[in-house]
């Protein structure tokens, strides 16, 4: 089975730790496409969001990986939509967890709230940890029937 297309996008407070995660999945030889920014001039998260967004709805088999300051503005705009689950993580056990119970499709990660190491363990983490479906399976189609746009 194929590994999922890894899509990234950030705003220009995320950029730094964006550019570290592309090198590290580089590294590993995991196939990402890297959404923007292409440099530091400030930029509103929501728009680099949405290309995350609008990718995943076309192959929801992505994952997406999302930075800006804090998280919670990548996070906000995500969850609006009802194809996303996004979640923001600041350590390896809510990344963990939020594949496990709530089958994540995006990882929203801060900047200025996570540091390198740890945003690589949770992207690690995310990665390689499969929803346990069952009785989460509930949990995941309520989440959708919620709506959003």
């Amino acid at each position: 089975m194929a590994k999922p297309l890894i899509l990234l996008a950030s705003d220009h407070r995320g950029f730094r730790l964006k550019s570290e995660i592309c090198a590290w999945l580089k590294e590993r030889n995991v196939d990402f496409l890297d959404l923007g920014p292409d440099g530091e001039d400030r930029c509103d998260a929501s728009d680099f969001a949405l290309r995350v967004i609008g990718k995943i709805k076309d192959d929801p088999k992505c994952i997406g990986v999302l930075i800006c300051g804090t998280g919670q503005a990548m996070a906000m705009t995500s969850n609006r939509f009802q194809h996303i689950r996004a979640a923001l993580c600041t350590n390896t056990t809510m990344a963990r967890l939020a594949r496990e119970h709530n089958d994540a499709n995006i990882l929203v990660m801060g900047a200025h709230i996570t540091g390198l190491e740890v945003a690589l363990d949770c992207m690690d983490v995310f990665l390689k940890t499969k929803f346990l479906e069952g009785r989460f399976v509930a949990r995941r189609e309520k989440l959708t029937d919620m709506g959003g746009l």
